[in-house]
Order: structure tokens, then C-alpha cells, then sequence
């Protein structure tokens, strides 16, 4: 009987122990099945923002893509098959809308930008302001994004006072800027990449008619000329600081032309012509169409422009006051209006056997004042203080008013600013009108599947040197 108690109570134990091991195992594959279940659920979510990431690449390097080919075909490039592929991912573009982009605006967010010195430079918008007593920043904005690439800080307790656009030999865009004191000055050569030259010279180097223009020496040295608008100026050497007198004819001043040629010969001493005219305003072109750089000068009484081809100079100055000028590319050229005493206004502009009289169309004469740009029927400048553009259709559209300076800061041709306390106003390639918007669907094909993307809008600007093109999702630059 004791036996039978002993086998059975062992049975039992060996039942139970069983059954936890059961159980156990049991556990065990339901913890492993859940395991695999959430790992599974993991890797199809990480897989899935690969793929997500994957095709949000591909897309926008697509639509970079269809930007390239719309910059080098124009919008008629919308018109065919829009199909990219990047790393396995075909992107496939659909217009679905079309219309007027508008003339292109935008803004440079800058604090206390009224105390800043600006300088539209090729592809970028360069601006120097004190910061406190010591120290000045340097700051280099994109022309295509409005945003802030770089910051430089230098040390100085001058203020800056003047700049103007330097190219470098390596084709970099970059500006000269004037910092200056009760008695000092210095010059700072600056690119993107930081600050190339800071030059003390122990002298005020602008007054306040001071025109700048910069260039390089044969050896690659930059340099920068300073003028009161008379023909008689200074070179400094900006890695010296060390002046050069230097002169030119009468009713000019010395520059360096567009291609980098220096207009002006050096001197010992000032020959300034006594009595010379003034030079109010100074501009590169191509004003003879022979291919070669040449440059116009204006004062209050004259137009002269100097030939890079021939170096011939032709001056027009028939009496009365030169009261606006400018070149029209595809109708007059090179021209201007004087207000002639006892005779009204009178245009002249430039021809093969030099100035002549002419009668333009009705819209050059709504109150130009100072220099005007065109195209064709089109006029760009300031009427009444106000940068306007007008056409002979009638059409007139104010642009920007204030103290507004005009250069190039998209890589374009003329752009059109104004400060204001927090920044810059915008306006660019204003005469070349309104570009075109053109809005596509997206669709993504990635490993046999379809996934809806984005909608891109693509504003298509023709400055006359290229195409431009700019695109956002949903109104947000890229």
C-alpha cells in the first residue's frame, strides 16, 4: 500500500512537472511568435521609410532634373514625355496647370539693415554693418533663395561705408569693401569662402561722390579705383593698401571695362582737367555690337562712350542738360534725352557714324530720370523717384520705391533694391517682363508599385544672357 502511495505521488510530480514544461514552451513560442511579429512589423517599417526616403530623394532630384531641361529648352519642354529615373525610381511629371509667373520679388531678412552697406555681386547679395565696436559681419546671401550662406566677422572699429562687386580670376564672385574712420580706411577683399585680403590705409580714401570700380592686376592682385566722378583717381593695390594716380580724357573717369581691361592711364601726379564735367554715372556694354567691351560715361551735359575695339571715343553734348539715358537692347541702343534751352527735348543715340538726332516712342518720354534699361518696347528705370517699368503698350508697373540701388545679385541682368529696417526688397530682370509657372503632378514608380508625389510648381524667367528657373512644392523655395 505504501508503494502504491510512493509510485502515485510520484506520477503526480511527473505530471506537473510536465505541464509547467508544457506551459513554459507554450510561453516561450508565444513570446517568440510575438517577437518575430514585432521585428517583422520593424523591418517593414523601416523598409517602408527607406522606400519613403528612397522616393522623396529620387523625386527632388527629378524635379532638379526637369528644371535643368526647362532652363536649356524653355517651357516648350513641357510638352513631351517628363519621365526621370534616379537610383530605381522613376519619377513621371503631368502638367496640369499653366500661366504667369509675374516679375520675380523676393526678400533678404537682415536686422537693421538701414545701417548696412549692400552689394549685389553676380550670383549672390553681399552686406557688411558694424556690430559693435570692434567688430563687423559680412554676410553672403543666395540670389535664388533669399538665405544666408555665410557669415564672416572682422575685427575692426571702422565703419563700413562703400563696396563693389569683384570677380575673382577663378570666376568667384566676391566684393571690395571700404571700412572707414575719422582718418584711416580698409580695404577687405571678401569671397564665399572668408575673407581674402584686410588692408589698413592710413587715410580716408572715399569723399562723398566717391565711384568705385574693381579689377585685378596681370599677376592676380586685386585692385580697386576710386574716383570723385572727375578724371583724375587713384588705384590702390588691396593687397598693400599703396595708391597709384591715375587719369583719364575729360567728361570720363577711370574704370576697369567688363572684361577686365583697365580705362585710364597711370600718372605721377593729378592732371585733372580743369572744369571737366562730372561723371554721374558709368555702364559696361557692347554698345557697337562688335563683340568687344566697351563703356559709357555720363554727366549732367554729356554722353561719351569709350570703343574696347578701337578705343575711339565718341562724345555727344549738343548743349543742354542730359537728363536720362540708358541702352535699349533690340531698338535704339545706346541714347539719351537733353533738355536744350529755347528748344525742348531733344534725343540723340549712338550709331555707326556716332550720335543722331531721333524721335523715340511715346514711352521715352514719361519722365525718365537718370539711367534707363529696355528690351524692345521695354523701359526699365525711375520715374518721379519710383523704379517703374513701362511699355509702349502703355502698360506702367511701379516696382520699388525708397532709396533703392540697382545691380546684379541672381546672376542675371539688372536687379532693382530697396533697404528697409529688416532687410533688402527684391525686384529682379524686371525688363524682361513676366515669366511663365508651369505646375506638375508627380507619380513614383519604385519595385512595382505606384505612390502618388508631390505637386511642383516651376517659374521660368528669360533674362537675355540664359533662362532661369526656379521650383517649390506647395509654395516653399527649394
Amino acid at each position: 500500500m505504501k508503494n502504491k502511495t510512493f509510485r502515485d505521488s510520484a506520477e503526480s510530480r511527473r505530471g506537473a512537472a510536465l505541464m509547467i514544461a508544457l506551459l513554459a514552451a507554450v510561453v516561450v513560442m508565444l513570446a517568440a511568435t510575438l517577437l518575430i511579429t514585432l521585428t517583422r512589423k520593424l523591418v517593414d517599417a523601416h523598409v517602408s521609410r527607406l522606400f519613403d526616403a528612397q522616393i522623396s530623394l529620387s523625386e527632388s532630384s527629378a524635379a532638379d532634373g526637369l528644371a535643368f531641361l526647362l532652363a536649356e529648352n524653355g517651357p516648350s519642354a513641357s510638352g513631351g514625355p517628363l519621365n526621370f529615373e534616379f537610383a530605381g525610381v522613376v519619377t513621371e511629371f503631368s502638367l496640369t496647370e499653366s500661366g504667369t509667373a509675374g516679375i520675380r520679388t523676393g526678400f533678404y531678412s537682415l536686422q537693421n539693415a538701414l545701417s548696412a552697406v549692400f552689394v549685389p555681386a553676380g550670383s549672390r547679395l553681399i552686406s557688411a554693418q558694424s556690430i559693435n565696436d570692434s567688430s563687423a559681419l559680412i554676410t553672403f546671401f543666395r540670389g535664388d533663395t533669399f538665405q544666408s550662406t555665410a557669415q564672416f566677422v572682422i575685427e575692426t572699429d571702422l565703419l563700413p561705408a562703400s563696396g563693389i562687386s569683384y570677380t575673382t580670376s577663378l570666376g568667384e564672385d566676391g566684393a571690395i569693401i571700404v571700412f572707414e574712420g575719422s582718418s584711416k580706411s580698409l580695404i577687405c577683399v571678401v569671397t564665399s569662402a572668408g575673407i581674402q585680403l584686410s588692408t589698413p590705409v592710413a587715410s580716408r580714401i572715399l569723399s562723398t561722390r566717391s565711384m568705385l570700380s574693381a579689377g585685378e592686376a596681370p599677376d592676380g592682385t586685386p585692385m580697386l579705383i576710386v574716383t570723385n566722378g572727375s578724371n583724375h583717381g587713384f588705384v590702390y593695390n588691396c593687397e598693400t593698401g599703396n595708391p597709384q594716380s591715375i587719369d583719364s580724357p575729360s567728361g570720363t573717369c577711370p574704370v576697369f571695362l567688363s572684361n577686365g581691361e583697365l580705362f585710364g592711364s597711370f600718372s605721377e601726379t593729378s592732371s585733372s582737367s580743369f572744369g571737366s564735367a562730372q561723371v554721374i554715372d558709368v555702364f559696361n556694354g557692347d554698345f557697337n555690337n562688335d563683340g568687344c567691351a566697351d563703356v559709357a560715361f555720363a554727366t549732367r551735359f554729356s554722353l561719351t562712350v569709350y570703343s574696347g575695339s578701337t578705343g575711339e571715343l565718341l562724345k555727344i553734348s549738343p548743349g543742354g542738360s542730359l537728363t536720362s539715358w540708358g541702352s535699349v537692347e533690340g531698338r535704339t541702343g545706346l541714347c539719351g534725352m537733353w533738355n536744350m534751352p529755347f528748344a525742348g527735348d531733344k534725343w540723340f543715340r549712338l550709331g555707326f557714324e556716332g550720335f543722331t538726332e531721333f524721335h523715340p516712342e511715346m514711352v521715352y518720354d514719361l519722365g525718365w530720370q537718370g539711367r534707363f534699361q529696355g528690351r524692345g518696347n521695354t523701359l526699365t528705370g525711375f520715374i518721379d523717384g519710383m523704379a517703374v517699368i513701362a511699355s509702349s503698350t502703355g502698360y506702367v508697373l511701379e516696382l520699388l520705391g525708397g532709396d533703392v540701388f540697382t545691380g546684379d545679385a541672381d546672376g542675371g541682368e539688372t536687379d532693382f533694391f530697396s533697404a528697409t529696417e529688416n532687410g533688402v526688397e527684391a525686384c529682379f530682370n524686371p525688363v524682361y517682363g513676366d515669366g511663365v509657372e508651369l505646375a506638375f503632378s508627380t507619380v513614383n514608380h519604385y519595385r512595382g508599385n505606384r505612390y502618388a508625389g508631390e505637386t511642383y510648381k516651376f517659374s521660368i524667367y528669360d533674362s537675355g544672357s540664359r533662362t532661369r528657373v526656379f521650383h517649390s512644392i506647395e509654395g516653399l523655395d527649394l
